[in-house]
């Protein structure tokens, strides 16, 4: 088992200033970049696809995206939007998506900031979120804040949950805190098909913290 020495020392960043309650700083311009024209078509096809009927669930971050697809492909119910900053990840699974699955490169921060609608959203999965080992980009890119737990607060539907799983002990005691006026719920179905990083931890023995709150 070899495990990053790094988990051992991290620690949450401190209390940031408030951030003005109509925009985000975020990655890939911030929450105005859907504002521009270029990118105007991009936010139309998301709000037609997170407007139409059906439960929506959200994964940020979703990486390779086998997980995703799984769970759009065996839940044909439910709308799936996953959310990734990296563009090459989103050109390699957008061929594959079922049409009850969309997939964005957007920051979520900024997606929830300004974009979903209000009571829409039944479930948030954050998989193995970037802890951002380096402090001075923690403060301004780690994405479990309180700024954030409450735009995923704003948009979840009665009943909707937030799930977090992360192999770093201390980041599970930060994001635990986030929620704490949040009640404990079970876990939404997870599918058979595993996260990237959940097979790495698997193989190698690696624990893993998981975590579901409602509001």
């Amino acid at each position: 088992m070899v495990e990053d020495p790094r988990k051992q020392t991290w620690r949450a960043p401190q209390p940031a200033e408030t951030e003005a309650r109509t925009g985000v700083r975020g990655a890939l311009g911030g929450s105005r970049l859907f504002d521009q024209p270029q990118y105007r078509a991009e936010a139309e096809a998301f709000r037609a696809f997170v407007d139409a009927p059906g439960p929506l669930a959200v994964e940020v971050g979703f990486d390779h995206g086998m997980r995703l697809l799984d769970l759009a492909r065996t839940q044909p119910e439910v709308r799936w939007l996953g959310l990734e900053v990296r563009e090459a990840r989103v050109l390699d699974v957008a061929p594959h998506c079922p049409p009850n699955c969309h997939v964005w490169r957007a920051d979520a921060r900024t997606v929830f900031r300004g974009l979903m609608p209000a009571a829409r959203v039944s479930r948030v999965d954050v998989l193995f979120p970037t802890p951002w080992w380096d402090e001075r980009k923690r403060d301004k890119r780690l994405l479990l804040t309180p700024a954030f737990v409450a735009d995923v607060a704003r948009t979840l539907a009665p009943g909707g949950v937030l799930h977090v799983a992360t192999d770093v002990g201390a980041y599970f005691e930060h994001v635990s805190e986030l929620f704490a006026t949040w009640h404990p719920a079970p876990p939404p179905p997870m599918g058979t098909v595993l996260s990237r990083r959940e097979r790495v931890c698997a193989r190698d023995g690696l624990p893993v913290w998981r975590g579901t709150w409602t509001p």
